[in-house]
């Protein structure tokens, strides 16, 4: 009976802990980071993205495919008129022209973008203990904030479930130079919860960039 009691409690002390409603940004984002990747697949995935996006009146839309495996640190993007493979630093092209840098960069965009919130968790970021209250649409959401060396990094979620719901980032954080990011939907992956459309507005005016529609997640 003695035995039975302890194991109760020891049950509802872990709860408790894991109920706790967070008190720093770090907190937050582990909270996060449960919601969306309660089973840790991240860090060891390997799955192909299919989208396609919504431009602005003028531009035409693509569909395009990017797989990403994050064991062996490499990406692969295709597009129409455009294939190539990211090994680590190391790029290969096998379809078209890009520059190193370039193909680096989008290798870093997809990678970073596609997982948040656990890219949080990457060595050397930094986020501030203090946990803000910001009305998006109407409703209020908690919100971090993570200083990068070049960007400045706002992260929304809701406080009932911890969803990750948009982020934005200024280049020019004074004169609010920037762009926000509205997440709609999610995609269910091996447990992942993963946001499915993505669409883009400049902080400094109300422009519309465009909308990232995730289609379908392949083996």
């Amino acid at each position: 009976m003695k035995f039975s009691s302890l194991v109760l409690v020891a049950i509802f002390a872990l709860a408790s802990c894991q109920s706790k409603t967070p008190s720093t940004g770090r907190e937050l984002v582990e909270k996060s980071i449960q919601y969306h990747d309660p089973r840790g697949i991240w860090s060891t995935l390997s799955a192909s993205f299919i989208l396609e996006d919504s431009l602005p009146p003028g531009r035409d839309s693509r569909s395009y495919k990017f797989l990403i495996d994050n064991a062996n640190s490499h990406l692969s993007y295709k597009i129409e008129a455009l294939e190539f493979d990211v090994w680590s630093d190391s790029v290969q092209v096998t379809k078209g022209e890009i520059e190193k840098e370039r193909a680096l960069r989008m290798r870093n965009y997809y990678t970073y973008l596609w997982g948040l919130p656990m890219k949080l968790n990457d060595a050397g970021t930094v986020i501030e203990d203090e946990i803000k209250e910001e009305v998006l649409n109407g409703v209020t959401y908690q919100v971090v904030r993570v200083p990068y060396e070049q960007d400045i990094w706002y992260f929304y979620f809701e406080p009932e479930t911890y969803r990750m719901v948009a982020y934005k980032f200024y280049k020019d954080e004074p004169n609010q130079v920037g762009e926000i990011i509205y997440l709609e939907g999610e995609e269910e992956y091996k447990g992942m919860k993963i946001p499915a459309n993505r669409t883009w507005y400049r902080t400094e005016k109300p422009e519309f960039l465009g909308t990232d529609k995730l289609i379908r997640i392949e083996e």
